[in-house]
């Protein structure tokens, strides 16, 4: 019985030393930090979702050597593919000795990620590429930065014939040459050069010189360029530096001088002329064909489709219209402000109208030559 007492008591004090899992609240399972856990993946989930709607930018290519007045490419590649193949806004900023000549960049989409290419016009010797960043333009999202390198511009020690144009390529595709007066010779010439500065195109050693008209482009410039020279010349002679070969390369345009008198860039442009011709050609032969269709077939609608054609060929082929010029009237070789002026009207007179470029109409004067007059020099009445 006493043993019985005392394996009792001994039971009870186990009872009361060790909590039960069944009462016992520091036992029971541990809700709020499982809670916790799953704010924690639902967080990291939307935060995924946020970096994974932004781009991520890199350097391409870097130049490696600069020149002064050479246009660079700069090269960023946009990662991934699905964001960054939409619209994206730029942030450029810090660069120095630079300047941005295309400021939308040219997109080319790879594989591997999307290659946007900006160009810049080098300034001066110390260069500072910009500090980029980029904008996801549909959720507002920003890149990340990335820094400008700073680089060393040289400075070209040029001939004395240097027409002042560092270019991959550059391209006389047209020239011509005329008398200007006893002494001198006029020549027109039309350039197409690609990555160039086109506007700073200039010849050492003329009498008189301009551009006739300037299409600054980074993949295909084209300039129409004048230039007055002495008629002892035999070429026209000048030096540019190749930027794709990295050295110097000499033009020359052989003087051979024409009968007229003087140049136009329509004289300069022979394919466009062909092209009329070609074109009023082709609408008299469409419209004799459908004349014969409707003789064949007798459809009014035939003969209906052939008016227009026709009327092309007739509006075409009219002669030119004649306009009244004041006394004293200059005649210019170019249609450009403060042009070379090659003769002046002495009397008001009529003259056959042939173009009209901006302010100006070419015309041909009385005695056969062809120049422009300004449309404030044309008769009120």
């Amino acid at each position: 019985m006493k043993k019985i007492l005392t394996l009792l008591l001994l039971l009870i004090q186990t009872a009361i030393g060790e909590p039960s899992v069944f009462t016992d609240p520091a036992t029971l399972p541990q809700e709020q930090p499982k809670e916790a856990s799953q704010d924690t993946d639902i967080d990291a989930l939307f935060t995924d979702a946020v970096q994974s709607s932004s781009v991520t930018l890199e350097h391409s290519n870097i130049p490696s050597h600069l020149y002064i007045g050479e246009i660079f490419p700069l090269t960023i590649k946009l990662t991934p593919t699905d964001i960054a193949s939409g619209n994206i806004e730029y942030s450029l900023q810090n660069e120095e000795g630079i300047r941005v000549f295309s400021p939308t960049p040219k997109r080319v989409a790879k594989a591997d990620g999307i290659y946007d290419t900006f160009y810049f016009l080098v300034q001066s010797a110390n260069v500072r590429l910009p500090d980029i960043t980029a904008t996801v333009t549909s959720n507002g999202s920003d890149s990340n930065s990335i820094t400008g390198a700073a680089l060393t511009a040289s400075t070209l020690t040029p001939p004395a014939t240097f027409a002042n144009i560092l270019a991959d390529s550059f391209k006389i595709i047209d020239y011509k040459t005329t008398a200007y007066n006893q002494e001198s010779n006029i020549v027109v010439f039309t350039a197409v050069a690609r990555r160039c500065n086109i506007g700073t195109f200039s010849l050492p050693n003329t009498i008189k010189q301009g551009f006739e008209s300037k299409t600054p482009n980074v993949e295909e410039s084209r300039i129409t360029y004048y230039t007055i020279i002495p008629n002892t010349q035999q070429s026209l002679d000048f030096t540019i530096f190749n930027l794709a070969k990295n050295r110097y390369e000499s033009l020359s345009i052989p003087i051979t001088v024409d009968d007229d008198t003087v140049s136009t860039q329509e004289d300069l442009s022979p394919t466009d002329s062909r092209h009329t011709e070609l074109k009023v050609g082709a609408a008299a032969i469409l419209a004799v064909i459908l004349i014969a269709m409707y003789y064949w077939r007798r459809k009014q609608g035939y003969l209906l489709a052939s008016v227009l054609p026709f009327f092309y060929v007739v509006f075409t082929l009219l002669p030119n219209a004649n306009v009244c010029v004041k006394k004293g009237a200059p005649v210019q070789i170019l249609p450009i402000k403060h042009g070379t002026i090659f003769e002046v009207t002495m009397e008001e007179t009529n003259v056959e109208a042939e173009d009209k470029v901006g302010d100006f109409i070419k015309v041909r004067l009385d005695n056969k030559k062809v120049g422009w007059i300004n449309k404030r020099d044309i008769c009120s009445n």
